[in-house]
C-alpha cells in the first residue's frame, strides 16, 4: 500500500495523526506492519518511531474476521514494547475498531482520551442573535474569573473521564501566560453580562480549542452565540478555512451543539499510552 493511501486511512483517526505520519514518511520513520486493500476490507497497522516515542496507528474499515490482524497487532506490539522499553509508547486506534481497542487495552495500554474531530461545513456563516453579551478579550485583572470559568465548565467532563480537575487553578501562572499570549494574537474572546464572565472561546490555527460557558447559565443559548461569534471571527477577520474542533466522546451534549450549528464528524479516535 502506498503512503498516499495510508495517509487517507489515518485521516479517519485524526487530521493531526495524518500530518504526523506524513512527516514521518518524509523522514523514513514509518514501519508498515500490515495493510489490506480489498473489496472486503481496507486498513492499515503502522508504527512511527521517533526519538522520544513510538506511536502505533490502526485503522480498519471492517472488523469482521480480523483474528489474524489481532494476532499480528498483539505480537508486533509486544516486540516493540520490549525493544523500546525506555521510550513512551502510544497506540491510536480508529474509534469504531472496538475489537482492536479491546486488544490494545489487554496489552496494558491505558485510555487517554477518545472522541471526534468535527469540521464546520455551513455554506453561510451563522447569524449572531442578540443576547446582551459584551465581547472582550483577556486582561490581567480577569484571571480569577477565567480560572473559575474554565475549571467549572470542564469539571464534570474531567470527572467523567478520570482527568485532573481544577487544572487551571493548580497551574495558575502557566494559564495566565497562555492567556496573555492568546490575547496578543487575538485568539481568545470573553463574553460578559453585568460584569460577570459568562463564557469564552479560544482558537489556534484552524481549530477551536475551547468553548466554555459558565455552568449556572448553560442551556440559555449562550453556547450557540459564542460558537457563532468564534466561527465568524475566524472566517471573516482571520481568513481561516476548514474550521475544526475536537470533542470528547463522553461530551455528548457538546457534540450535539456543534452538529446543530453546522459541524459534521470527520474523524473518530481512541488514544492510549502504555503503562
Amino acid at each position: 500500500m502506498e503512503s498516499k493511501e495510508i495517509l487517507m486511512l489515518i485521516d479517519n483517526i485524526s487530521p493531526h495523526a495524518k500530518e504526523y505520519v506524513k512527516k514521518a514518511f518524509e523522514n523514513n520513520r514509518v514501519d508498515i506492519i500490515y495493510s489490506v486493500s480489498t473489496e472486503e476490507n481496507k486498513g492499515v497497522f503502522i508504527a512511527v518511531d521517533n526519538k522520544d516515542c513510538c506511536i502505533f496507528y490502526a485503522y480498519f474499515l471492517n472488523e469482521n474476521n480480523i483474528e489474524q490482524i489481532l494476532d499480528i497487532i498483539k505480537n508486533k506490539t509486544k516486540e516493540y514494547i520490549i525493544k523500546f522499553d525506555s521510550k513512551e509508547i502510544c497506540f491510536n486506534v480508529y474509534g469504531n475498531n472496538l475489537k482492536i481497542i479491546n486488544e490494545v487495552r489487554k496489552l496494558g495500554f491505558k485510555l487517554d482520551i477518545e472522541g471526534y474531530h468535527l469540521e464546520f461545513i455551513g455554506k453561510e456563516l451563522p447569524e449572531l442573535n442578540c443576547c446582551n453579551l459584551i465581547d472582550k478579550g483577556f486582561k490581567s485583572d480577569m484571571l480569577k474569573e477565567f480560572i473559575n470559568l474554565f475549571d467549572s465548565s470542564y469539571y464534570q467532563l474531567n470527572i467523567d473521564n478520570g482527568w485532573q480537575v481544577n487544572t487551571n487553578a493548580i497551574n495558575e501562572e502557566q494559564f495566565y501566560k497562555k492567556l496573555i499570549d492568546l490575547d496578543e494574537h487575538s485568539q481568545v474572546r470573553s463574553f460578559w453580562m453585568n460584569n460577570e464572565l459568562v463564557g469564552a472561546y479560544i482558537f489556534c490555527q484552524n481549530y477551536i480549542t475551547d468553548i466554555a460557558v459558565k455552568p449556572t447559565v448553560q442551556n440559555k443559548g449562550y453556547g450557540s452565540y459564542i460558537l457563532a461569534h468564534c466561527i465568524r471571527n475566524m472566517s471573516m477577520n482571520e481568513s481561516i478555512r476548514n474550521i475544526r474542533l475536537r470533542v470528547a466522546k463522553s461530551n455528548t451534549g457538546a457534540k450535539k451543539l456543534y452538529e446543530r450549528n453546522g459541524f459534521i464528524e470527520i474523524a473518530y479516535f481512541s488514544e492510549h499510552t502504555y503503562e
